[in-house]
């Protein structure tokens, strides 16, 4: 498969820092609790544990929102090459919810997969499955095998919970229902800067995860060992937040006005996109965990922030600079158009797509029709 260019050293995000008035709560004081004394960033304790727990409460979690919410994350920690301690902190919080015993039980957990039907028979077994990778770039090492429908089953899965791939052969075929997935890879910023090829960017993968990056904060020859008394009352906190489930929360009309302005700022890009979907996830588990009955201002204001940091995050980290390839194709199609109507494939072969991609060209035409700045009649694409 032809990979997208890369560049030549990934993006440097050093100066940007998770908001430490986020890590809020029961999962909170947990991240601190584990990260005291250690090389680990609490960040990355704060996200997997976030992660855990919203597969915990998937199907009994949710808004009160015409959008279904639940409150599953595709989590990925980023940082530096064994520094950070990316899957200490993965691991950590897996096993402490393993050993927690809350009213939902341990963690179901799976340790990678190999292909669609490997992640069919898990699900099969463990339907609020969570997908745990030590390197996330093996996962789409797998997706690369011919034939495999792995990547669009588990993109799908974001926001569904059923998945059918019928084939000739019954044997090869997979049917998968009521399915609740969640998922957690590390990944170096080397990797993540080179792993990406057109396949994955085109389906919208990238924009489903929920990224958070950190560096390590301080040497440490010889890492403490968190107080089990200190573990022990948080995890009684969070058995009790857990028993309060099944919940659906409403919003305080303070908070609405926030969250909507916020919306409402949000710029036209590609980086933004399902950032409110995120958004959503996080509103519902900030407010369980930190004993909230409603979603109110204080919430919104902490998820606001991380979402801020995400959508940073996510321009520092692009693996295709999409805003400045969709808006150099834009250009070049208006200029192509400006000297009469193009059928779709010839507009294709005048601005050479192949160069950037179907997913970009599809994007900037998408654009510009939504502007109205081209229309579509009888195969023809004209400008307006």
């Amino acid at each position: 498969m032809e990979e997208t260019p890369q560049p030549e050293t990934p993006p440097s995000w050093a100066s940007l820092a998770f908001p430490a008035n986020a890590i809020v709560g029961s999962v909170g004081e947990l991240a601190r609790a584990h990260a005291r004394g250690t090389e680990v960033p609490e960040e990355f304790y704060f996200a997997a544990g976030l992660t855990v727990v919203g597969s915990a409460s998937a199907t009994k979690l949710t808004l009160n929102t015409g959008n279904e919410v639940e409150p599953r994350l595709y989590t990925v920690l980023l940082g530096e090459s064994s520094e950070t301690k990316k899957s200490t902190a993965m691991r950590r919080m897996i096993g402490f919810f393993g050993n927690l015993g809350s009213a939902n039980g341990a963690p179901q957990v799976a340790w990678g997969v190999g292909s669609a039907e490997g992640l069919a028979r898990e699900l099969a077994s463990k339907p609020s499955l969570i997908l745990a990778y030590d390197e996330l770039s093996s996962f789409l090492d797998k997706t690369r095998v011919q034939s495999s429908v792995l990547l669009p089953m588990v993109t799908s899965f974001f926001e569904g919970h059923d998945w059918d791939n019928s084939t000739k052969k019954t044997s090869g075929s997979i049917s998968i229902h009521d399915a609740h997935l969640s998922m957690i890879g590390c990944c170096t910023n080397d990797t993540y800067a080179r792993m990406w090829t057109r396949e994955p960017i085109s389906i919208g993968f990238p924009n489903r995860l929920w990224v958070v990056g950190a560096d390590r904060k301080c040497k440490v020859a010889w890492p403490e060992s968190p107080e089990p008394a200190e573990l022990k009352t948080i995890g009684d906190r969070i058995n009790q937040q857990m028993k309060k489930l099944p919940l659906r929360l409403d919003i305080s009309s303070e908070a609405n006005t926030l969250w909507t302005e916020w919306y409402e700022r949000l710029p036209g890009s590609e980086h933004t996109r399902r950032l409110d979907t995120i958004g959503f996830r996080l509103l519902a588990l900030i407010a369980l965990t930190t004993d909230k009955d409603h979603v109110d201002l204080e919430t919104v204001r902490t998820v606001v922030s991380m979402l801020d940091y995400e959508l940073e995050l996510r321009r520092l980290t692009d693996p295709i600079d999409a805003d400045n390839t969709i808006a150099m194709l834009e250009e070049k199609i208006q200029r192509y158009l400006a000297r009469g109507p193009l059928s779709n494939r010839e507009l294709q072969r005048r601005v050479h797509a192949e160069r950037c991609g179907l997913w970009a060209y599809h994007a900037a035409l998408g654009n510009l029709k939504v502007d109205r700045r081209v229309t579509e009649a009888g195969g023809f694409y004209r400008l307006v």
